[in-house]
């Protein structure tokens, strides 16, 4: 039976960087390294760990993965083009198409698994590289160190927290004899949560970092906090995550419409984003496009950057998810896009109106695409707006440029909250929720529990990629998207919370699929 080692490094290849210029983190181009050049010099190592970086960011460059932390939660609803996209229709809704021949399973499985190889070349090889007995270098080592140890856990947890049962590669070395063995939790965890302290221990802070493209203290803690929440060690959670508020780099920025603005990408807000540039047009991100109705259909409306550029419908915010916002809530306005204006010269308007007014369903506009009329102008999150061409995209195109934010510190109140909460701390709890809820225009919390904890992480960070964890954490994801997802509920079974194991990697290595899948 051969190893997940060699399964990775034989049929996944061995490269570490590819096309690796400042579209990844703001560097000069590199070559491609080979194993020896990359794992024999402090350079090569430096360059080396940007392939680390690709394979997080590489599947943002999906149409079907990009987006693929949104999927199965109770606050998202299908668009009315989604099934245009057979694969990730069947991610979505948990059809019988989703099972291990899924490409999205299977990329997703790959991906990661690279990006852990990559990392352990690069742990394993570390000590055999000769550097300068200086201060900086030994610095510039321990920090790539420190990016490989964060990646090694980062890719670990994104696995686990999808499939559950998952191969613990901790070594690159490869014996084909080895057996395959998929572990679970209780395995994963300690593995993945000493890889994130030895990671703080080694990067530097986050004043020292010029990019939220770079790991840093700040962005190892603040996953670190959140594996600590997974483990049900709350105080500890609640302390790293405290660590990161006080981080003097960091700071919540009181215009909610700046923290995700086109123009201002780099901001005290920001901890970590996968980075994207026109300097690099080959590898464009497709995230954005995916969020929005097709309200260039409606008759008197046309496409343009203002109204949201390219739509193609594939996910809109759930009728659950606008339930839980007061009207004055602040985040309605500046975390969504809510309202589509006439601005056609050349189409007939509706009688009454002009150019400049808000399309409403009651208008009796006509749609040039059979869909429910008030779908073609549903409202949706503006968290990926990429409306403008400050980037260099075109109007027309689907892809484009814009970083797409990993983690923000208002995640980080978040899970301090409910570390202090679960801690029996209240008081603090309500203080890290209340600092959010202030500068949304809203009143304080005065109680805390886990319902009102859910409420808030939705209207905060919903649709950021950060809920189907924390929903499967806490053993309701199912039971919440029965109650407030009914499109999806109508397909997904219990059991659909553990994703399936790619078909590929159970022919070659004879490993169990998950539980309920046939494929």
């Amino acid at each position: 039976m051969r190893s997940i080692k060699f399964f990775i490094i034989a049929v996944l290849g061995l490269w570490l960087v590819t096309g690796c210029g400042d579209a990844i983190i703001d560097l000069e181009p590199k070559d491609q390294f080979t194993t020896d050049v990359a794992l024999s010099t402090l350079e090569g190592l430096e360059g080396a760990i940007y392939g680390v970086y690709e394979r997080g960011r590489n599947l943002c460059e999906s149409d079907d993965i990009g987006n693929y932390k949104c999927l199965q939660t109770d606050i998202i609803r299908a668009g009315t083009h989604l099934a245009d996209q057979q694969v990730l229709n069947a991610a979505f809704f948990c059809d019988a198409l989703f099972n291990g021949t899924n490409s999205i399973v299977s990329g997703i499985w790959d991906g990661y698994y690279i990006g852990i190889n990559r990392a352990n070349l690069i742990i394993d090889g570390v000590e055999n590289v000769e550097i300068g007995t200086s201060d900086k270098d030994v610095a510039r080592k321990n920090n790539v160190l420190g990016q490989a140890y964060f990646f090694r856990a980062y890719y670990h947890y994104s696995l686990l927290s999808r499939f559950d049962r998952i191969a613990l590669v901790t070594a690159a070395s490869v014996n084909p004899n080895d057996p395959v063995e998929l572990v679970t939790k209780d395995d994963v965890m300690p593995v993945v949560i000493e890889d994130l302290e030895t990671a703080v221990d080694f990067l530097p802070e986050t004043a020292e970092v010029n990019s939220v493209g770079r790991v840093s203290k700040g962005v190892a803690r603040h996953l670190l906090a959140k594996m600590y929440l997974e483990v049900e060690e709350w105080a500890k959670a609640a302390e790293t995550a405290d660590a990161v508020i006080n981080d003097p780099a960091y700071k919540l920025l009181d215009d909610l419409t700046a923290i995700f603005a086109i123009d201002n990408q780099e901001n005290s807000e920001l901890i970590f984003s996968w980075q994207f540039s026109q300097n690099d047009a080959s590898h464009p991100q497709r995230v954005s496009h995916h969020w929005y109705p097709l309200y260039d259909r409606v008759v008197g409306v046309d496409r343009s950057f203002e109204q949201g550029a390219r739509p193609w419908s594939r996910f809109q915010p759930n009728e659950y998810y606008w339930s839980l916002f007061n009207n004055n809530d602040k985040r309605l306005e500046a975390y969504h896009h809510r309202w589509w204006f006439y601005d056609s010269e050349t189409d007939e308007l509706p009688s009454g109106k002009q150019i400049g007014d808000t399309v409403k369903v009651e208008d009796g506009f006509t749609v040039s695409l059979e869909m429910e009329i008030g779908r073609a102008i549903q409202p949706t999150t503006a968290k990926y707006d990429e409306n403008s061409d400050l980037l260099g995209k075109d109007v027309n195109e689907s892809s484009g440029f814009r970083n797409i934010i990993v983690y923000r510190l208002a995640e980080t109140y978040v899970v301090a909250a409910e570390g202090y909460m679960r801690s029996n701390n209240n008081g603090k709890a309500l203080e890290r929720l209340n600092a959010l809820r202030k500068r949304a225009g809203v009143a304080d919390l005065t109680s805390i529990d886990q319902n009102i904890l859910l409420e808030e992480h939705a209207r905060e960070l919903g649709h950021e990629g950060h809920r189907f964890d924390m929903l499967k954490r806490l053993g309701i994801l199912h039971s919440q998207i029965q109650a407030n997802s009914p499109d999806v509920a109508e397909y997904m079974e219990p059991y659909h919370v553990s994703w399936p194991i790619p078909r590929t990697f159970i022919d070659l290595t004879r490993v169990e699929q998950n539980e309920g899948y046939n494929e």
